[in-house]
């Protein structure tokens, strides 16, 4: 092995790799060159024991055959110093073969084979000598953050040279480079609260690039320092540490302590569950923690007693030691243009004493808003801390504004000859002033071009921005001349120069849209003017080019209604409205992407008219028919061309819908075979579900409950059921077909008499269809002298009532030849003579935030055909709507809002006994019970129906 190459197993792997990988320490590579020395040794001692002179060795076959000649062929060894010469070196003493040996080994003279391979580059320097240390350090930073390594002593002799190294001339006289390189530490600088614990980290960066472990370190605090060492690092050290007998860390006294840098990573925690405070402590680094319980400086120096270079073997803390408390003004919340008084208070001694010099600073972060009293209008002031611990501040708004005001606060201790430190901020918060004042925007729009004397819309949109109510605002719009006001909003006042929207008051963050229909024959300009109480004023303008086409284009569907899948047929007119005659005349239609045409399959269709111009005052007709492939709103854009730049453009929309899927619908009646029963009779209740619907009804529930006067002796057995519950039979009837009629019976016998002993039957299915009826028996004591003759009761005709389990054992007898009982009438068949609401909510006790449902079914419950229907309510306070939907008119889910009220799209018309179903989902964020109150009024009912419903939201 060469020298080079016992050189480089001498290096020390880098802080990176070892953390990484866990490559040996240098202990271990120490330990391997140790053995390749002295096997070399060993083989020299072999060679000269025997004696230099008569040392022989088997001789190399020149012939090839062999590897050695035969003896006695033999090579002498000839070995350096040998009869006494020294052909290496003038200077270098012969004592004998053995004796010169080290001498001529040391000379220039001699040397190792050269290595095979060149020898590594040298590693990078210590990086990023100011990044941060502790917990979640990446392992790829090999050094402990300090002051950065210079590279003087990168190279060259140890600090001390002794004996005959002091006369050295050449470099083979000089010791071999040792363990050299820079001391780091961090932090250098930290303020700490007085009594608190402050953690200093250090180790040793090699001149390889490497945290060197098992280096003692010497920790000092200077005399004039205030505070003591608290605790220095001691990891416990392991095998490795202990065999290569690394002295311990040890802490002297409060001044002085002795540590060694760590030959394996460990955590320093605080004792508690929160990793984010702990410390993590690489390879190669050692820690020392200090505290003051008095403010002041303390110095700490650092100091690597082995290392080889002096310049860099010591590094320097300076801790600040301050005792303080303050506090940050609270929010504040003004009306625009007072005044907002910020004050911090900073104490000392915990709290107990005020923090007399020092200072706070102030710095508004929105100086549009507001300036510092007293500073000539600057957005920046700093205050001293008073005798009270306060340090106050004005903070004046400028006219005019309103806003959220963030003001940067900054506690600052001021440095002093006494305690040399310098200026600290030790503090730094924010304080928050709202200044509320009301606001007014206003913002208009319209078409950017009308058609001559064709209506067309403006509109306004008024807001209030701020955070109180604007009060007094109008809105006034000014009319020009040649101008036709065709319509406005119900509350506007029309004049033959203006329009007036006296609006009153706007809440804060809301809006307003208010609008006109106008018609012009030239171009126009409208000024729309907003004005409120306290000088609060917002204007804006519209203008809309009008100007006179002569081709003019009507489009028409057959009907606004269909089903998916249906043509939907157009009917189209172009028409020439000028005097000149219209050349290249074509017509386009563009459907959306549910619409495509019926014949070409293909969304977009055009037509050119081909007998010739179109004529001043000639209309040219034509029809379109696209397919409509989903439900909703879908519409065709219609354009129409001509030669000139004429061009006229309409959209034509109709409402399709899904055709509506059979929907589960039963009846449900109860009857008595006999009204008036005495006490110890029975009766028999029957009960029919019919199945009206189109499908199946599946799972039907079916209860009869019954009043406490009778007592069941025997219930139907066709299906389930179930007798368990107090005066309620269950039944459950798996399946019920469509058009079918299942009859459910039950016998009870009087126990009481009673005026009105009431059975009410419900049936409900698994697909939401339900029904619900009910009747009444008198029961009469058993003295009573107008006893009511007693009749066998009324069986069903083909089957005898089988006996309740645990009941009777034998059944009345069943009389074949009586009469069915006669139905209870039902006035659900009569007209009520007006529209009726009924309102069922679906989820029952909801809690807050969640989802509350209602059903709403609206009924013409006339003989006539209604028009103008419209549905409304109020929102309670707390509560939002979340979807209006009605699944057969898709355009009646859509909603407006005005303020609080919830107004439905207008019912344009509904036939004698129709009925319209809505789902209604509302949320509320807050318990309480609030009563719903739906109105609904119609052209033929203009003074309208209200239907109000109670609700509890509970926490």
């Amino acid at each position: 092995m060469s020298l080079t190459a016992i050189t480089d197993d001498l290096r020390s792997p880098r802080c990176e790799q070892s953390l990484r990988r866990g490559i040996v320490t240098r202990s271990d590579v120490l330990t391997r060159t140790f053995r390749h020395v002295t096997a070399i040794i060993a083989l020299m001692l072999f060679f000269v024991g025997s004696g230099c002179s008569q040392l022989r060795l088997p001789a190399i076959d020149p012939t090839g055959s062999c590897l050695f000649s035969p003896l006695p062929t033999t090579t002498g060894l000839a070995l350096p110093c040998m009869n006494g010469d020294c052909a290496l070196s003038s200077s270098c003493q012969c004592l004998g073969c053995l004796g010169g040996l080290g001498s001529c080994l040391r000379c220039p003279g001699f040397s190792f084979p050269e290595p095979a391979f060149q020898d590594p580059a040298d590693p990078p320097a210590c990086v990023n000598p100011n990044a941060v240390t502790g917990s979640g350090v990446a392992s790829n930073e090999p050094c402990v953050p300090g002051p950065g390594c210079g590279g003087d002593c990168l190279v060259g002799p140890p600090a001390v040279l002794y004996g005959t190294e002091i006369n050295a001339t050449k470099a083979c006289k000089l010791p071999p480079r040792g363990k050299r390189g820079c001391i780091l530490l961090t932090p250098q600088k930290i303020v700490a609260p007085v009594g608190g614990e402050v953690m200093l980290l250090s180790g040793i960066c090699g001149t390889d690039g490497y945290l060197q472990v098992g280096e003692p370190l010497e920790w000092m605090l200077s005399r004039d320092s205030v505070g003591n060492i608290i605790a220095v690092g001691d990891d416990a050290p392991g095998m490795l540490h202990r065999l290569a007998k690394i002295p311990a860390a040890e802490k002297q006294d409060g001044a002085y302590a002795r540590g060694v840098t760590s030959t394996k990573a460990a955590l320093i925690t605080r004792g508690n569950t929160n990793p984010a405070d702990d410390v993590k402590l690489e390879k190669g680094q050692t820690w020392l923690t200090l505290s003051s319980p008095s403010e002041g400086t303390s110095h700490v120096t650092v100091l690597a007693p082995d290392s080889e270079c002096w310049d860099q073997r010591k590094a320097n803390a300076t801790i600040y030691w301050v005792d303080a408390r303050w506090q940050f003004p609270g929010p504040q919340r003004l009306n625009a243009g007072v005044a907002a008084e910020l004050v911090t208070r900073v104490t000392r001694a915990e709290g107990s004493l005020p923090a007399r010099g020092w200072k706070v600073r102030y710095e508004l972060m929105n100086p549009e808003l507001a300036t510092f009293a007293g500073t000539d209008g600057s957005s920046v002031v700093e205050v001293n801390v008073d005798d009270s611990g306060n340090a106050p501040a004005t903070l004046v708004p400028i006219p005019g504004t309103s806003g959220n005001a963030i003001i940067d606060v900054r506690v600052i201790r001021p440095g002093g000859l006494s305690d040399n430190m310098p200026d600290l901020t030790l503090g730094r918060g924010q304080a928050f002033v709202t200044w509320s004042s009301p606001q007014l925007t206003l913002r208009t729009g319209g078409p950017e071009v009308a058609s001559y004397d064709v209506p067309f819309d403006v509109f306004a949109n008024i807001a209030n921005p701020g955070d109180q109510d604007a009060t007094g605002v109008e809105v006034r719009a000014a009319i020009p001349e040649g101008v036709k006001v065709l319509s406005s909003d119900a509350f506007a006042k029309v004049f033959p120069n203006s329009v007036v929207w006296e609006i009153g008051t706007i809440p804060p963050q809301q809006q307003l849209d208010i609008g006109l229909k106008l018609s012009a024959t030239s171009p126009i300009s409208i000024s729309f003017e907003a004005r409120g109480d306290g000088g609060l004023a917002a204007d804006d303008s519209v203008r809309v080019d009008i100007y006179r086409p002569s081709l003019v284009l009507r489009v028409s569907p057959e009907k606004q209604r269909y089903e998916a899948g249906d043509s939907v047929v157009y009917s189209i007119e172009v028409e020439n409205t000028g005097d000149r005659p219209l050349r290249d005349v074509g017509l386009t239609a563009l459907g959306d992407e549910y619409m495509t045409h019926s014949q070409e399959n293909t969304r977009e269709v055009a037509n050119d008219k081909t007998d010739g111009p179109l004529q001043p005052g000639q209309i040219w007709r034509s029809t379109v028919a696209f397919t409509s492939l989903d439900s909703g709103l879908r519409c065709v854009n219609f354009t129409a061309t001509a030669a000139g730049g004429q061009q006229q453009s309409q959209s034509s929309c109709v409402t399709v819908i899904n055709r509506p899927p059979p929907t589960p619908a039963m009846s449900v009646t109860v009857s008595a075979a006999r009204d008036r029963i005495v006490v110890g009779d029975r009766v028999f209740i029957r009960g029919r579900v019919e199945n009206t619907g189109a499908i199946p009804l599946k799972n039907v529930r079916v209860t009869m409950s019954y009043d406490p006067q009778v007592v069941p002796e025997q219930a139907t057995v066709d299906f389930p059921r179930n007798l368990d519950t107090a005066y309620l039979i269950v039944w459950t009837i798996p399946e019920l077909p469509a058009e079918e009629t299942a009859v459910i019976e039950g016998e009870f016998s009087a126990q009481q008499a009673s005026a009105s002993s009431q059975f009410i039957f419900t049936a409900e299915s698994a697909e939401g269809a339900r029904g619900r009826d009910s009747t009444s028996v008198q029961i009469f004591p058993n003295n009573t002298p107008d006893r009511p003759l007693t009749a066998p009761p009324v069986l069903p005709p083909a089957r005898t009532p089988p006996g309740i389990p645990g009941g009777p054992g034998t059944p009345p007898p069943s009389n074949n030849n009586a009469t069915p009982p006669p139905t209870s009438p039902s006035d659900r068949n009569t007209n009520s003579g007006t529209i009726r609401l009924d309102v069922l909510q679906r989820d029952i006790s909801p809690r807050v935030g969640d989802a509350i449902g209602y059903s709403l079914r609206l009924t013409n419950d006339t003989n006539m055909i209604d028009n103008g229907v419209q549905i409304a309510f109020d929102l309670p306070p707390g509560v939002s709507i979340e979807r209006l939907s009605q699944t057969q008119s898709p355009e009646l889910s859509r909603f407006n809002r005005s303020g609080n009220t919830i107004y439905f799209e207008e019912i344009r018309s509904i036939k004698p006994g129709e009925s319209i179903d809505y789902e209604l989902v509302l949320r509320s964020n807050q318990p309480q019970t609030f009563n719903l109150l739906f109105e609904a009024v119609s052209r033929n009912f203009p003074a309208g129906i209200a239907a109000p419903h109670p609700t509890e939201v509970t926490p």
